[in-house]
């Protein structure tokens, strides 16, 4: 299980209570409790010893007297041991049945970036189980790769997040005529959920802690988990506006998961214009793996979706099933490296509505099928996705896709990796989908006829304008009647 919680708010000494009980009622079992800092370490210890302490004596196993650090149970062959990350070798050469890590956020600056990993090697494949909290710190830390793997379906991990705003302590009873400074009322019309009392502490008390610093607040005491990761590091989209995308599709709850590695959440409709952006990879690679985004031009909204792996005749096909799907959708490929097969393969199937770069070569200027990225073209493609995100023109309907944009911090140079070890496949074909979706608007008609009847293109160009003005947030016009 992974915790997830606000500053001071009293979970590892719940859970340094927990794991001690694992050791007084069973048998033959070692729990190991490791800190971020020796002070830490002895207070755990402290905690472990009181609970055994205060058990009912009917209850309570006998114990090794003197020892300040563990807690020996003789008559069950059972030990507690608490260590801190900065100990020489903490762990080394031992078998636990229950780790409880705590601030795991902070250790690999205590301990390095491999004190986590050799921790969880030191767990029981039989039977053991692992609790890590932690305070969120530092965006891509121990704590956001657990979090982000507990968002897999098939994970090990349970994710708890705790919001400040759940804490009794962090609330006052304001005193006659307060009001708010504006910072504070910025944040409290943000989230309206807050009450009154708990915005007076965090005016009074909980800015003053993080020297009056929004965004220190934000990361000490986060009240969703955007403000967990997303304020951390240099996010390149806006994640207020996806975080409530992704409410808008599960509530706010973080349940909802895609299962498959194709989705669909429309069929085509008749005289609309799509396109299909795919980012390949290399059916060998076991961590990348190729992403395919189809946008409907119209509403600039998602329509399918596919992550997964396959060989890049098999891609091919499945990018030309979909392209003939939606409309016969123009279709923007990433030839860089193992893409240039995959745009052969849907050439050498007969699909020729495939989008054409310019290149130079020694005779000039040529054309060449597959969209190429180098530093000029993501620029681009991250800039026109950022564009429509703010706006609240583009529709996102996945998850998964979703979570990567919110998480994506420029990773496209595939130097970095996802929770998975893979790269941002779905953030990366989102922004060609964006640049595809630019570079279509303005290619003329929607649908291409040899003779266009004015009454029926008046007709036409009236409905796209009634649609899009449908939503207040999309219309440039103000709101439809």
């Amino acid at each position: 299980m992974v915790h997830v919680k606000p500053r001071q708010e009293g979970s590892s000494t719940f859970f340094t209570a927990l794991a001690t009980q694992h050791a007084c009622f069973r048998s033959g079992c070692l729990v190991g409790i490791l800190a971020h800092k020796r002070g830490a370490a002895q207070q755990l210890a402290n905690i472990a010893i009181r609970t055994h302490k205060t058990m009912h004596p009917a209850i309570q196993p006998r114990k090794t007297p003197g020892l300040k650090r563990s807690l020996e149970l003789p008559d069950l062959d059972s030990r507690v041991l608490i260590e801190s990350v900065k100990s020489e070798e903490p762990m080394r050469g031992h078998t636990v049945q229950v780790l409880l890590a705590t601030e795991i956020s902070s250790w690999s600056e205590t301990a390095g970036p491999e004190a986590w990993t050799s921790a969880l090697n030191a767990v029981s494949d039989d039977g053991g189980f692992v609790i890590g909290e932690s305070t969120p710190k530092y965006h891509g830390d121990e704590l956001h790769q657990v979090c982000l793997e507990a968002e897999d379906p098939d994970s090990k991990w349970l994710k708890v997040f705790i919001p400040w705003t759940m804490v009794n302590e962090y609330s006052l009873s304001p005193h006659p005529g307060w009001k708010p400074s504006q910072q504070v009322r910025e944040y409290w019309d943000n989230h309206p959920t807050i009450t009154t009392g708990q915005a007076y502490w965090m005016n009074r008390i909980g800015l003053a802690k993080c020297r009056n610093d929004l965004a220190r607040f934000q990361a000490e005491y986060p009240i969703n988990e955007l403000e967990c990761w997303a304020l951390a590091g240099d996010a390149v989209y806006e994640n207020e506006k996806l975080l409530k995308m992704l409410n808008d599709i599960d509530g706010g709850t973080g349940v909802m998961r895609e299962l498959n590695e194709f989705e669909s959440w429309e069929e085509p409709k008749p005289r609309h214009k799509y396109v299909i952006a795919c980012d390949p990879a290399g059916s060998w690679a076991k961590r990348d793996k190729t992403a395919i985004i189809c946008m409907d031009v119209n509403e600039c909204a998602q329509v399918a979706e596919y992550l997964g792996h396959d060989e890049a005749h098999r891609v091919a096909k499945r990018v030309v099933d979909l392209a003939n799907k939606y409309n016969r959708a123009r279709v923007y490929i990433e030839a860089n490296g193992v893409g240039e097969a995959v745009v052969s393969h849907v050439l050498a199937m007969g699909y020729n509505n495939v989008y054409f770069r310019s290149t130079s070569g020694r005779s000039g200027k040529q054309r060449a099928p597959g969209w190429y990225s180098n530093l000029k073209t993501k620029a681009q493609a991250e800039s026109y996705l950022q564009e429509l995100i703010i706006d609240g023109s583009v529709c996102i309907r996945s998850v998964r896709a979703l979570r990567q944009l919110m998480n994506y911090r420029g990773q496209w140079s595939k130097l970095n990796r996802d929770s998975t070890g893979g790269h941002f496949d779905l953030a990366a074909a989102f922004a060609l989908a964006a640049w595809a979706w630019r570079a279509e608007v303005g290619s003329g008609p929607m649908i291409k006829n040899k003779k266009v009847d004015p009454n029926v293109e008046f007709r036409r160009l009236l409905e796209r304008i009634e649609r899009s003005s449908y939503k207040k947030s999309n219309s440039r016009w103000g709101e439809h009647l």
